[in-house]
């Protein structure tokens, strides 16, 4: 097959794979499909292991810490690993924003545990920033999220966190824990000099181990957007280094010896990599163990029939050597799918719904174990009608994403043009309103009025002008409440001078002023709470109940917790842009630019899909003149 063909079908797939800035995937290979333990059986002894277990993350999107380009791939790449040669059967791939401290908690501390058994395997995986806090002179290391902020340590994954993980998924047989991660404070016992010799019978035992890229001070290396660490893991583990054994079996020594190896080699040229790899026991009784990987070409040989005895290292795989694997097929425009002078399939396949796998030969799927059926001229009719029924679902997206867009700016004018007339009305409104005010009351609105409060008089004075004059704005409210002591307008403005001199007397008169179910103050409460209470839950219920009431200043405020990721939308109505929207055809000129930003945002997101259809079309028609064509010859 040649590379235009190759390059071809590359462009359909990632055509055809949803966007996404952080991943959350689970792979779970079928219960009748278990190869790895039947392997493992011939190894080290029928029913001593059983299903493989594995959480993979990666972080480098970070908000506050410096990026970093290689967590995220090379967390694909050591899933990709684990999934296709280690054979394992149920692993989930975390990265970026998906991989939470709640989520990575409620994995190790539920899932997980529930799953693994005692004769199973767990593997967990941290690619991301590490860093050491001294606490009573003593280091204690954290695996930093995409979130976390400097030195806010409620923040990030402690390594004794970590330690109690591996104490839940204890009962497990082997445990592995690897950390591409430079720290110190790691509350696991260090090994000294651990080369062990390699032996089937000690495969067995139970083994619970954790493995660090480098130590504190030392940075964790990544050449061409991967990680030297990482890279020189997936080598070792796939029986790839020059110095891994000549058994079937690679063994977690031989892996740590290899990637000190490597980064020794690398260090001739690159002196700036100081990298020092450390592997420590989980526990230090009942780990006489050892974490091992099965080479994939042994795995393959004998999934594809041949038999043997284990020997002293691993797998015999004796026995003919001519069982041929089936190659993947990149489908072309040049691809031959029938045989011209017969009509017998030329290709076999494997079909998940609308994707489809195809190979050179019969057999099984490399990954799966589905068995390879051939591809006929009626299943290439079905496979041309599933294009065509694409096409549609392309057209019809196409023309959703148009009606969308030109449903939001019908309904954007008519918003403007109610937020005209509404505002000639208030501003009529509030020239009689003023007209009739004291002096006092005349002052105070002046000086302290908030621009977006529903029943101001006059232009009002923001946050930051009124923090200038909160001393005149102060007595001025006072007196004009005295005059007209049922006058909540009055009573909110001298609150909210107050916010600058005397908080307590100002949360008190909000607190009243919400019970009387003022509007503006539900959102100077809500901050008041958040900031002087540190009580965030009920500052986003205030916020809320100001919606509630239409009161513009909550509406942003709720915004702008939801887009800190402080604050879980209820529902759609309290996404960024909506809540924008809202406050924006209310009035706030803050909200306006906000929701103008946020529809830029969107609108370049839908030419970007827009795009992405038009080459989905092509591409799709592109394949459907290669399967017409095949099917009339």
């Amino acid at each position: 097959m040649n590379s235009r063909l190759v390059a071809a079908i590359t462009i359909f797939g990632l055509m055809l794979s949803p966007a996404a800035a952080g991943l959350n995937k689970t792979f779970q290979r079928s219960n009748s499909l278990n190869p790895l333990s039947e392997i493992l059986d011939r190894v080290v002894g029928r029913g001593k292991f059983q299903k493989s277990y594995a959480l993979v993350v990666g972080v480098g999107d970070y908000d506050v810490y410096p990026k970093l380009g290689a967590p995220a791939k090379d967390a694909v790449r050591v899933a990709d690993f684990l999934r296709d040669d280690a054979g394992f059967d149920y692993v989930v791939i975390l990265t970026d924003e998906e991989a939470s401290k709640a989520e990575i908690e409620r994995l190790l501390e539920t899932v997980f545990p529930e799953l693994v058994g005692k004769n199973d395997r767990f593997l967990f995986y941290f690619s991301g920033h590490g860093v050491t806090r001294k606490v009573s002179r003593q280091d204690e290391g954290y695996l930093v999220l995409k979130n976390s902020k400097n030195n806010a340590w409620n923040e990030m994954i402690n390594m004794s966190r970590v330690i109690d993980y591996a104490k839940y998924l204890g009962s497990a047989r082997h445990g592995l824990f690897i950390l591409d991660a430079c720290f110190s404070g790691i509350a696991a016992l260090q090994i000294k000099g651990d080369q062990r010799e390699m032996k089937v019978e000690r495969l067995s035992q139970p083994a619970q181990h954790l493995l660090t890229a480098g130590v504190e001070n030392e940075n964790s290396f990544a050449l061409d957007t991967e990680s030297v660490f990482t890279s020189a893991f997936l080598r070792a583990a796939r029986g790839d280094a020059r110095s891994s054994s000549r058994s079937d079996v690679v063994s977690l020594s031989e892996i740590v010896l290899e990637i000190n190896q490597s980064i020794d080699e690398l260090r001739v040229e690159k002196p700036a990599i100081k990298m020092s790899p450390q592997k420590y026991l989980l526990r230090n009784e009942n780990n006489a163990g050892e974490f091992f990987f099965i080479k994939k070409a042994r795995s393959e040989g004998y999934l594809q029939g041949r038999t043997g005895d284990p020997g002293a290292g691993g797998v015999d795989v004796s026995g003919p050597s001519d069982v041929r694997i089936p190659n993947r097929v990149t489908i072309g425009p040049d691809t031959v799918l029938f045989h011209p002078a017969t009509g017998a399939p030329l290709l076999w396949f494997v079909r998940d719904g609308f994707d489809y796998d195809f190979f050179d030969g019969s057999g099984f799927h490399p990954r799966t174990g589905a068995k390879l059926a051939p591809f006929t001229k009626e299943e290439a009719l079905i496979f041309e009608k599933r294009i065509r029924e694409k096409e549609a679902e392309i057209r019809r997206e196409a023309e959703r994403v148009e009606k969308d867009r030109a449903d939001r700016e019908a309904r954007d004018f008519a918003a403007k043009e109610a937020l005209a007339r509404k505002q000639e009305e208030d501003r009529k409104l509030r020239e009689a309103e003023a007209a009739r005010a004291s002096e006092a009351g005349q002052r105070c609105d002046e000086l302290a009025a908030n621009p977006n409060d529903r029943n101001k008089v006059g232009q009002g004075a923001s946050f930051s002008a009124l923090k200038a004059q909160a001393a005149d704005a102060v007595k001025a409210c006072d007196l004009a409440l005295k005059q007209k002591p049922s006058e909540l307008r009055f009573k909110y403005q001298l609150a909210r001078a107050l916010q600058f001199s005397d908080r307590p007397r100002s949360f008190k008169l909000h607190k009243e002023l919400v019970g009387q179910g003022y509007a503006a103050s539900y959102d100077n409460l809500g901050w008041m709470y958040y900031t002087d209470r540190k009580d965030k839950p009920q500052a986003i219920v205030l916020f809320r109940q100001g919606i509630q009431v239409g009161d513009v200043d909550s509406m942003v405020s709720l915004a702008e917790l939801v887009d800190r990721a402080e604050a879980t939308p209820a529902n759609a109505s309290e996404s960024k842009i909506e809540l924008c929207r809202r406050a924006a055809e209310l009035g706030h000129v803050g909200a306006a630019q906000c929701y103008q930003v946020e529809v830029a945002k969107q609108e370049q997101a839908e030419k970007d899909r827009a795009q992405q259809l038009e080459q989905q079309k092509m591409m799709i028609q592109l394949m459907g003149t290669i399967i017409q064509s095949a099917t009339r010859r």
